[in-house]
């Protein structure tokens, strides 16, 4: 099990720090365990979907180390490391840019944590969060190193050695205050601004255990100390007059909360676990914050949090985010109800009896489908797209062509999921399943072998593989152990695992995923594709269901629900859910959604059937739960100027996914615009796209 830092090491710098340091921010096997047995039964019928691992065997695949190894930054480690998680700026390079841990950005930088409440600045094609140094708590002695602590589900925690001193940032997600721990260090607080005043004063020294900073910006930080601090000011910097051993809090005020912060400022978040349950149709996520000092904490819910918070108590204080509108809770304990997809193999409604025939003949014209590409996501989009057409003839009762089909799939897949000779190796160095050779080139590949996109690549390959498996339980159980560790790369549910990160891609707290794995960003993460994420939980929910596993099955299901609720609320835009604001909600759609901004792009081109398909494909049975009405609606006149514009030409194959959106709407018209389409995209067919409009709404 990853440990980063363990508290202990700092007791070597001096033994008085070894009643003094405070506990460490949080451990990896937080992220997917609670207290008690996990397996105990609820006496209420909710099952544990994190407690255990898919499998703990190690993957029977050759293995390889990766040319990128991790940096000092990452400290002290073992085992499998997280290569997407929200924080991962921290560790990558200088570890110098923006992590946005909402409703702060932080800069975790040599000698300090600098931390900015971001103004956001916009236009037609992008809106994005400005850092700006409002205010940094570092200290007195030099740093000589800064490592991850820390991490957990919610929270990773950056420490600063010292001789003799040292200070620790505990970041979790949905704080309200900016926290650092010292250890015998001696507290300097900075700004890039001026200030204007302190407790209303405008020279030292200042003596107490709250201070409020007024700044030249308008804005006023409250800092809250854990034991009497005497603060001198030259110019823009406060300096403390003797080391501290406790804490030093900052919380901007926006305006008239004052007494709120007061109220919560003793209770520190250290960390937070996540557990997950489900029972039926509907899933129990709690987030637990681990917290030291008196009260509840005050934590800050994001809007898609407060769509299915249970009874948590509010607090009358909001921040403005790149995400919308961030209102207070005060509780260690957040529960969430979140209903779960019922949607399975098919639509949930039959084919159109009068358009079945031309279905029907369409399969029997792609029947023979093979897969071309010899990289994991074309290839992935490529035999999906002929589980589909599996899928299909099962449907229209053509047992025939769906096993002549099944047995092409796994003719295909052979080579990708063998054990030893497979085009998949597993790394060593980080702990994950990348293509043979991908490690060692960070543009194969788009990246995949430094950890983009993996539940896009793998979300494909679990499909084909539950669609193949649905036809053919042999084939699961012969190959299960194979496909399980695609599902364990991508959705490791719990640290027991010690071959794979724990949800290499999923943010809890976020409700999405990332996408961009070991690269450097200035906007921090980012994720493009949110269709594909959702096919990347379905798939894993149906592996579930063929291989008759109904924890996986859930588990894809929460995984799927959460995705689906934070994508309609931070991917599409509809007049009344608008959270960026015109011009750029002019285009109804989110291309590129990153932590510190969103981009009405693609990272392989401008075209509006880009940017708008690439957050739709693939066409599946769940893409009725992701593409509403309601939104495409407003939606499609947008996307709809791909097809009169002149140059360049629409190419065929993204032709094929605007009819597809179209036919939300109007079926009919659709149906006479797909009969007409002459070329489809690697992961579509002419079946799957009438297939789709068949079974329309009507």
């Amino acid at each position: 099990m990853p440990r980063l830092l363990p508290c202990a090491f700092l007791l070597a710098l001096a033994p008085a720090l070894a009643t003094t340091l405070p506990a460490c921010g949080g451990d990896p096997g937080d992220a997917g365990a609670d207290a008690g047995d996990p397996d105990a039964g609820d006496p209420d019928g909710w099952h544990d979907l994190l407690a255990t691992p898919i499998a703990t065997t190690a993957p029977a695949l050759r293995t390889a180390p990766h040319a990128l190894t991790p940096t000092p930054l990452w400290g002290d480690h073992d085992g499998a490391l997280p290569t997407n998680s929200w924080w991962l700026d921290l560790v990558l390079g200088a570890g110098d840019n923006p992590v946005s841990v909402l409703p702060y950005l932080v800069k975790a930088l040599p000698d300090r944590l600098s931390v900015c409440l971001p103004a956001r600045v916009g236009t037609a094609t992008f809106v994005a969060s400005t850092f700006l140094d409002n205010l940094s708590l570092g200290a007195v002695e030099p740093m000589a190193s800064r490592a991850l602590a820390g991490y957990d589900a919610l929270s990773a925690t950056m420490r600063w050695q010292g001789a003799g001193a040292a200070m620790d940032a505990p970041l979790v997600r949905g704080m309200a205050y900016a926290t650092m721990r010292y250890a015998a260090a001696t507290p300097r607080i900075t700004t890039q601004h001026a200030i204007v005043s302190v407790n209303g004063a405008t020279d030292g020294p200042f003596v107490g255990a709250r201070f409020e900073v007024a700044l030249n910006n308008g804005q006023t930080w409250i800092l809250y100390a854990s034991t009497e601090l005497t603060l001198d000011r030259a110019g823009d910097t406060l300096t403390a007059r003797a080391p501290l051993t406790g804490s030093l809090r900052a919380a901007l005020d926006p305006g008239g909360a004052a007494a709120i912060l007061d109220d919560h400022a003793a209770a520190i978040p250290t960390g937070g676990a996540v557990r997950a349950e489900a029972r039926g149709d509907q899933a129990r996520i709690t987030f637990a914050w681990q917290t030291e000092g008196d009260g509840a904490p005050l934590m800050l819910a994001l809007p898609h949090h407060r769509d299915v918070l249970d009874g948590a108590p509010a607090a009358a204080i909001a921040y403005p985010t790149i995400k919308g509108e961030m209102t207070g809770v005060a509780a260690a304990t957040w529960t969430m109800l979140e209903p779960l997809p019922t949607i399975t193999w098919t639509a949930p409604r039959p084919i159109d009896p009068a358009r079945q025939p031309a279905v029907v003949a369409a399969l029997q014209a792609d029947r023979d489908l093979t897969p071309v590409a010899a990289d994991p996501y074309f290839f992935g989009k490529q035999v999906a797209a002929m589980g589909r057409l599996a899928l299909i003839a099962d449907e229209v009762d053509d047992a025939a062509t769906a096993t002549a089909i099944r047995g092409r799939m796994d003719a295909a897949l052979a080579p990708w999921l063998a054990p030893d000779t497979a085009r998949l190796v597993y790394d060593t160095t980080w702990g994950g399943v990348v293509a043979d050779g991908a490690q060692l080139d960070p543009g194969a590949a788009f990246g995949q072998g430094y950890y983009n996109d993996h539940h896009f690549h793998y979300g494909y390959f679990l499909y084909a593989a539950a669609a193949l498996a649905h036809g053919d339980p042999a084939w699961a159980a012969a190959h299960r152990d194979a496909v399980d560790t695609l599902a364990r790369d991508i959705a490791n549910p719990s640290a027991q695992d010690p071959w794979f990160a724990v949800m290499r891609n999923k943010d809890w707290f976020a409700g999405h995923s990332w996408a961009a794995g070991l690269f450097e960003f200035g906007d921090s993460r980012n994720q493009e594709s949110s269709s594909e994420a959702i096919n990347a939980w379905y798939g894993l929910a149906l592996w579930g269901l063929a291989s008759d596993d109904a924890r996986l099955y859930d588990l894809g299901r929460t995984l799927l629900a959460t995705e689906l609720r934070s994508v309609q609320a931070y991917w599409q835009i509809t007049s009344d859910h608008d959270l960026y604001g015109p011009p750029f909600s002019e285009h109804k759609v989110v291309g590129v959604l990153w932590a510190t901004k969103v981009d009405y792009a693609t990272f392989f081109g401008g075209n509006v059937e880009y940017i708008h398909g690439i957050q739709m494909l693939p066409f599946t049975p769940i893409s009725e739960a992701l593409l509403r009405p309601a939104w495409i609606s407003e939606e499609y006149p947008v996307l709809a100027t791909a097809l009169t514009r002149p140059e360049p030409a629409l190419a065929e194959a993204w032709r094929g996914y605007v009819v597809m959106a179209h036919a939300i709407l109007d079926p009919d018209a659709a149906w006479t615009e797909a009969t007409a389409l002459t070329g489809f995209d690697d992961g579509n067919t002419a079946t799957n796209t009438l297939y789709w409009i068949a079974t329309r709404p009507r």
